[in-house]
């Protein structure tokens, strides 16, 4: 979860001894499903830059093993994979009690936001590719 908490920090300085306060935000942990593996670096590089713990992934076949190991606070997924159908997946995340809670931003170049909820896929957030990092950044940070 997104969240900033307060921190004391004690310093040591010569014998004596000082407190701070400090404010950190939690790295929120993002699980991107990507099978363009050019994107998928850019998109790991701007949300490592960005305090963003990224675990990339090319293909939604581990997705639910990764799910269970990684633990994201975020899914980023492509709805067109190659071999597989991020709708599906989609799908199957949305059904299970152990993922249905997760905020889930599809991506594709393929698919108009209209298809999206035409076909009811009902996605925390879309993005059409290409597009714009601050645009990801901002709707990821509205969702965390």
């Amino acid at each position: 979860m997104n969240f900033k908490s307060k921190v004391l920090i004690l310093l040591a300085n010569h014998g004596t001894l000082f407190v701070q306060h400090a404010f950190y935000k939690a790295m929120n942990r993002i699980l991107v499903v990507e099978d363009d593996p050019d994107l998928l670096e850019v998109v790991q590089l701007v949300l490592e830059e960005n305090n963003y713990k990224v675990f990339p992934l090319m293909t939604g076949r581990p997705i639910f093993r990764i799910i269970e190991e990684f633990r994201p606070d975020l899914i980023l997924m492509d709805i067109k994979l190659d071999g597989m159908d991020g709708r599906a997946i989609f799908k199957e995340i949305r059904t299970r009690p152990g993922t249905a809670h997760l905020p889930v931003v599809l991506t594709s170049g393929g698919f108009s936001e209209d298809y999206i909820m035409r076909e009811s896929l009902l996605s925390n957030d879309y993005l059409e590719k290409p597009f714009e990092m601050s645009v990801m950044l901002k709707k990821l940070e509205m969702l965390l």
